[in-house]
C-alpha cells in the first residue's frame, strides 16, 4: 500500500513548514530511520527521518514551498508495488520524526550570468570560500551530487583557487553570491521589523565585576565550571522577577507579562545567530544554569536545536565580551520588549574614598521598547541588576 508522508509538527506552536531540501530523489530508495528531507521553519531547520522503507514514488511539495502541518508532501511505496496515483482512501498516512543533526535548507541554485551554480550547501560554500577552494573541482557526495561540508574538508590541495595576479586599475570583482538560508532571511526580516516598529531606547550602566571574579573562582575551586555569562544570567533572572513589565511580550497591542523567566541566549553558530531559550531561569541555581547553557550552546552549534528550544523567550541576553567588545547596543527580539547587551570585563582605574584603584568592570546596555518600558523603569532595572552583580548574594 502506498504511504503518504505529511509535513510534520516539530513544535507545539508550529503551524506550517517549508521543504528545505529532499534528501532522497524521486524514484530513490527510502530507508526507515534515515533522513528523508529537511524541514525549515522561522526558527530552525531540521532533518526528518523516514518512517517506512520503500521507494519515493512522488514528491508532492517541491523544495522551497511552505505548507501547513499535516499536508501531504510525498508518497512512498514498496519497491515491487505498481504506482498509479492512488486515491486518498488507498493511502496510509504516517507521521515523520526528526533526526539530528539538522542543517540549513539547501535550495537548487539558479543560473547566474548564463553559468549554472554548483549544487552545494550554504555551509559548504562558506567553508570553500574560507579555504579558497574551487567548488567546480569537487565531486559532491550529498543527495543528487550536492556538495556538503565533508566534501570540502576532504578536498585535495589541487582544488584550491590560484590567487589572481595584482594589476593596476583592475575593476573590483566580487566572489560568488552567498544565498541566505530561510532561517537567516526570516531572522533578518523580524529584526528589521523590530528596529522599524519598536522605538528603541538604550541605557548603559557600568558595573563592578569584582564579585563576578570572586564567585567564578570559588565555583572553579569546587570543581564546577561556571562562566561569567552564567553568573550574569542568574543575576538577570533574579532581577526580572521584580520587573514583570520588562519580562513581557508585546502582541496585538497588549503587554503580557510572563509567568516564568525564560531567557534567550544569543549564540554564535555556523548557521548564523541562534537564540535558544533557557527555561525557568529564576528557579535554577548557578550550577544548573551553567549546565543548561552548555547544553543549549552545544545543541545550537551542532544543529540539533528543536523548535521548542527556540520559542517562548521573555527576555534575551547578548554577550560579546568574549570578543573584547567593550559595549554595544542590541536589537530587541520581538515580541519581547527588552534585551541586555553585555560587554567585556576590563580592568579600569576607578576612584575610591582614599584614592584610586584598578578594578574589573563591565558595561551593560539595556535595549527596551519604549512603547512598553519607559526610561525610568529601565534605569531601575539596571540599578537592581547592578546591585545583584556587585554582591555575594549572586551565588544564592
Amino acid at each position: 500500500m502506498a504511504t503518504e508522508v505529511v509535513m510534520p509538527k516539530l513544535g507545539l506552536t508550529m503551524e506550517s513548514g517549508t521543504v528545505g531540501a529532499w534528501l532522497v530523489e524521486e524514484g530513490g530508495e527510502v530507508v526507515k530511520g534515515k533522513p528523508l528531507l529537511e524541514v525549515v521553519t522561522d526558527k530552525v531547520a531540521m532533518e526528518v527521518e523516514a518512517q517506512v522503507s520503500g521507494v519515493l514514488r512522488r514528491i508532492l511539495v517541491p523544495e522551497g514551498e511552505e505548507v501547513a502541518v499535516a499536508t501531504p508532501i510525498a508518497i512512498v511505496t514498496a519497491a515491487d508495488e505498481d504506482f498509479d496515483e492512488p486515491s486518498p482512501t488507498a493511502l496510509s498516512i504516517v507521521p515523520t520524526s526528526v533526526s539530528s543533526p539538522p542543517f540549513p535548507s539547501v535550495l537548487q541554485s539558479a543560473p547566474v550570468n548564463g553559468c549554472r551554480r554548483h549544487r552545494a550547501s550554504p555551509k559548504a560554500r562558506k567553508m570553500a570560500a574560507e579555504r579558497h577552494i574551487d567548488l567546480g573541482l569537487i565531486r559532491g557526495t550529498g543527495p543528487g551530487g550536492r556538495i556538503v561540508s565533508a566534501d570540502v574538508l576532504a578536498a585535495p590541495a589541487t582544488t584550491k583557487l590560484n590567487p589572481a595576479p595584482a594589476t593596476v586599475a583592475t575593476p573590483m570583482t566580487t566572489g560568488e553570491a552567498i544565498t541566505l538560508t530561510r532561517v537567516e532571511r526570516i531572522a533578518a526580516e523580524r529584526l528589521t521589523a523590530s528596529y522599524q516598529q519598536a522605538p528603541h531606547i538604550h541605557l548603559t550602566m557600568e558595573v563592578s565585576a569584582n564579585w563576578l571574579n570572586r564567585l567564578r573562582q570559588g565555583f572553579l575551586g569546587e570543581g564546577t565550571r561556571v562562566s561569567y555569562n552564567d553568573l550574569i544570567l542568574k543575576a538577570v533572572a533574579t532581577t526580572l522577577i521584580r520587573f514583570p513589565r520588562i519580562n513581557s511580550v508585546l502582541e496585538a497591542g497588549e503587554l503580557r507579562p510572563s509567568n516564568t523567566v525564560d531567557i534567550g541566549i544569543a549564540t554564535d553558530t555556523d548557521q548564523g545567530l541562534l537564540v535558544p531559550v533557557m527555561r525557568n531561569g529564576a528557579e535554577r541555581s548557578v550550577a544548573d544554569i551553567a549546565a543548561e547553557s552548555v547544553r543549549l550552546a552545544d545543541e545550537a552549534r551542532s544543529g540539533r536545536l528543536g523548535i521548542d528550544d527556540m520559542e517562548g523567550g521573555s527576555f534575551t541576553v547578548s554577550n560579546l565580551g568574549m570578543f573584547g567588545v567593550s559595549r554595544f547596543t542590541a536589537i530587541i527580539n520581538p515580541p519581547q520588549v527588552a534585551i541586555l547587551a553585555v560587554g567585556a570585563i576590563e580592568r579600569k582605574v576607578v576612584a575610591m574614598e582614599d584614592g584610586f584603584a584598578v578594578r574589573p568592570t563591565l558595561m551593560l546596555t539595556l535595549g527596551a521598547d519604549h512603547r512598553a518600558v519607559d526610561g525610568a523603569t529601565g534605569a531601575r532595572f539596571l540599578q537592581n541588576l547592578k546591585e545583584t552583580l556587585e554582591s555575594p548574594r549572586l551565588a544564592s
